[in-house]
């Protein structure tokens, strides 16, 4: 009779008996190549628990993706795990404490986004990315998994001529935007992932600027203002307008004309391919401010304008038009200033008679002395008026005026502008 403790027996097919425990022996002593710790494996997934992943990796045991691990994956992409699913893993520990083989899906898959990125780099790709931060050195992108760093040296996303002081406001503003970009540096040892927003335009570019020439007209957006000029792009390449072709006035900073943002036309002027400089013009295409200032005004006729640029010669005054014309300080020592910066400062109104009419070179000879006190108290009246009215006086309504006054003998202006005395004084 066999004992009732005995353990458990089988036969093999040759007739010989083992036990459990002499199976176990054998399992344990099977011959077969051990994981190591970051080493890819393919399994199938057995079984999608709550805070696990059981997947059978073709080994003695199976693996065990960790709640963890699962929690660093994105949610749709949790949403795609399903037994009988074929997953890529990492080992991440061969035995834990407990003995379990502990592997990671998040690993695997960062593995195969460095692959894919050195593949980029090979062939000299373009990929599209978002923004995800920015720091003091650069920009932090998102490529598939992996985190990559733009240095501020390869980021063209922020305008040209920005002040150190406005660089940190200027790339807080373009995260979250998309970003053309190509790899230009793989250390997976390192965790270093270098892009180049730089890179990746200077082929559209060198595309763009053969598309372009000069003379053409183009539609493009004011995307940096600086003391020099506004910088525009015009379809994937910036060019600038200098402060001098801005507007046919004169234009103390671009801002007093155009903002950040603001769609404009522009003429292209030149191009330096080699350089990647494009001259752009505003002023050029805006109306001729002097056509219609030759229509308007004549030698002799009084002009209302606006002070536009104040220098120690004179000072520069803009008709309704556009058009300028200069009073030389010559021209204004009726006025007793020792300067011209004594007496104006830049958009004061003024009231000049036009004593010179260049139209070959387009000057404007303009006088202050040449208007009489007469002349200068009626126009002062009339703004006051208007001033009283709450409204300032229109550039019609005071070219009235001053026709009025042209025609008006100096008796009958001293009358209009006398006060009457009340009854009793």
């Amino acid at each position: 009779m066999l004992a009732m403790n005995a353990a458990p027996t089988d036969v093999d097919m040759n007739g010989d008996t083992f036990s459990d425990k002499d199976f176990a022996a054998l399992l344990d002593a099977y011959n077969y190549d051990e994981p190591t710790r970051g080493q890819i494996l393919t399994g199938v997934v057995l079984e999608v628990r709550r805070d696990e992943v059981i997947i059978d990796v073709g080994l003695k045991r199976d693996a065990i993706v960790t709640r963890k691990d699962l929690s660093r994956l994105p949610e749709n992409y949790i949403d795609t795990i399903k037994a009988g699913m074929e997953i890529p893993v990492y080992v991440m520990r061969p035995y834990d404490e407990d003995g379990e083989l502990i592997v990671s899906i998040n690993k695997a898959l960062e593995l195969e986004d460095w692959k894919l990125a050195q593949d980029y780099l090979e062939s000299d790709e373009t990929i599209e990315s978002s923004i995800v931060d920015v720091n003091k050195g650069g920009m932090l992108v998102r490529f598939h998994r992996l985190m990559g760093f733009v240095p501020n040296s390869h980021i063209e996303s922020i305008p040209s001529g920005v002040s150190v002081t406005r660089l940190r406001d200027v790339k807080e503003k373009i995260v979250g935007k998309k970003v053309q970009l190509k790899v230009i540096q793989v250390e997976q040892a390192r965790n270093r992932l270098i892009l180049s927003e730089r890179a990746a335009r200077r082929d559209t570019r060198s595309e763009r600027l053969q598309q372009l020439e000069a003379g053409q007209v183009v539609n493009g957006r004011v995307v940096n203002l600086t003391n020099f000029g506004a910088f525009v792009d015009i379809g994937g390449v910036d060019g600038m307008i200098h402060i001098s072709n801005i507007d046919h006035r004169h234009v103390g900073h671009p801002s007093d004309v155009l903002a950040v943002g603001d769609e404009v036309t522009v003429r292209i002027d030149s191009i330096d391919v080699e350089r990647e400089r494009i001259a752009l013009n505003r002023k050029a295409i805006l109306p001729d401010p002097w056509e219609a200032f030759t229509e308007a005004y004549h030698v002799g006729d009084l002009l209302q304008g606006v002070v536009t640029n104040v220098v120690d010669f004179g000072v520069f005054v803009a008709a309704p038009s556009g058009a300028q014309g200069l009073v030389h300080t010559s021209r204004m020592e009726n006025l007793g200033a020792s300067t011209p910066a004594d007496m104006f400062r830049e958009s004061d109104a003024v009231l000049v008679r036009i004593v010179g009419i260049d139209t070959e070179r387009k000057h404007i000879e303009l006088s202050i002395d040449d208007v009489s006190v007469a002349e200068q108290e009626a126009w002062l009246f009339s703004r006051r008026e208007a001033e009283n009215a709450g409204a300032e006086l229109p550039n019609a309504a005071a070219s009235e005026v001053i026709a009025d006054i042209d025609e008006a003998p100096d008796a009958s202006i001293e009358a209009e502008t006398s006060i009457e005395p009340e009854a009793g004084d």
